[in-house]
């Protein structure tokens, strides 16, 4: 579930949580940021992707937890 917020927060680039997360993954990628090619514009649609998959996830385990 907490993927699915964070997820969904980076998508949506809520105060500019985005470019925070490129910059860290900048610093702690071997070898220095990646490509200029990997924009926050990719970096957001893999956030949003991996938001509704968790999001999927967390309500196909609470309906088989609670149902």
């Amino acid at each position: 579930m907490a993927v699915a917020v964070l997820g969904t927060l980076i998508a949506l680039d809520y105060r500019n949580l985005a470019i925070r997360v490129y910059d860290v993954i900048g610093m702690v990628t071997p070898g220095g940021p990646p490509s200029p090619r990997f924009t926050l514009d990719y970096l957001r649609v893999i956030w949003g992707i991996l938001a509704v998959i968790s999001g999927i996830v967390a309500v196909v385990r609470g309906v088989a937890l609670f149902g």
